[in-house]
């Protein structure tokens, strides 16, 4: 299995659960983790015991009688900025990219915002600090058109919080 293959099933069977709570995610998560763990290269070994940490890390925080996402996007947004709190970036993009499709609200450019944000650390985690200030700079562009408090993020805030990380590399929450 490739990286990105990988990448992708993680993701995936993640979203799936925060989304519908499929049944048999835990089991599925801690199979796909044991047998990468006999994958023999060492850049895989690495990637897949930083996911899994990341993953444990994030499902102790979920709390046990979460409400799945569904077509929620309050309840989305709340998921994603968790994802995101556990620096679980493109897993930050694949739950809101399938909200964020279907929305064609007010809300859209915000989502997309908050999907470029993620796509950005995505990209600095790799390091790719050019995709990183360029979604950074999308980010800030999508949001122009919104202030105030929206699904619990303060917009403004999180505008100054995006210029100091272009300007500094640091991490911010959403």
């Amino acid at each position: 299995m490739t990286l990105y293959e990988i990448r992708d099933k993680f993701a995936h069977n993640l979203c799936s659960y925060l989304r519908n709570k499929e049944q048999g995610f835990l089991q599925e998560l801690l199979k796909l983790c044991s047998e990468l763990k006999r994958e023999s290269d060492p850049y895989i070994l690495e990637y897949v015991e930083k996911k899994c940490l990341r993953y444990s890390k994030f499902l102790k925080e979920l709390p046990q009688d979460f409400q799945p996402a569904e077509e929620d996007l309050e309840r989305t947004v709340k998921l994603a900025r968790l994802l995101f709190k556990n620096e679980l970036y493109f897993e930050v993009h694949e739950l809101l990219e399938e909200i964020w499709m279907g929305e064609f609200g007010e809300n859209r450019d915000f989502l997309q915002a908050l999907i470029q944000i993620g796509a950005a650390y995505y990209h600095l985690e790799n390091f790719n600090s050019t995709g990183f200030k360029l979604l950074l700079d999308n980010a800030l562009e999508l949001l122009n058109g919104y202030e105030g408090v929206i699904f619990g993020i303060d917009v403004n805030e999180l505008k100054e919080k995006i210029k100091a990380a272009k300007r500094e590399f640091v991490k911010i929450e959403i």
